[in-house]
């Protein structure tokens, strides 16, 4: 009895070892996508940029992709600077 299971088992491990090249699948190959190259656009807008702005670069393509408020800067009393959105777009080429 244990002979005849030995056996058994050796000849279905002998059968799936002759089945993986009868039936073997083919591998995957990835197509290789062409690089995106893309163009970019910063801007600095005084204050909040308005939906005016933001809708006419859209219309040309830009997407919005960075933006950065930069507070007014204040020296004795004084404003210096800032209070601007620093924005970045891009868009294919």
């Amino acid at each position: 009895m244990k002979l005849q299971l030995k056996l058994l088992v050796l000849m279905s491990f002998v059968a799936g070892c002759a089945s993986m090249f009868a039936f073997s699948v083919p591998s995957a190959r990835a197509e290789q996508q062409p690089i995106k190259k893309w163009e970019h656009w910063c801007r600095d807008i005084d204050g909040v940029p308005t939906n005016e702005q933001l809708s006419k670069a859209g219309e040309e393509g830009w997407e919005l992709v960075s933006s950065t408020f930069r507070p007014p800067v204040v020296q004795n009393g004084n404003s210096v600077g800032g209070g601007a959105t620093f924005l970045c777009f891009k868009r294919p080429r």
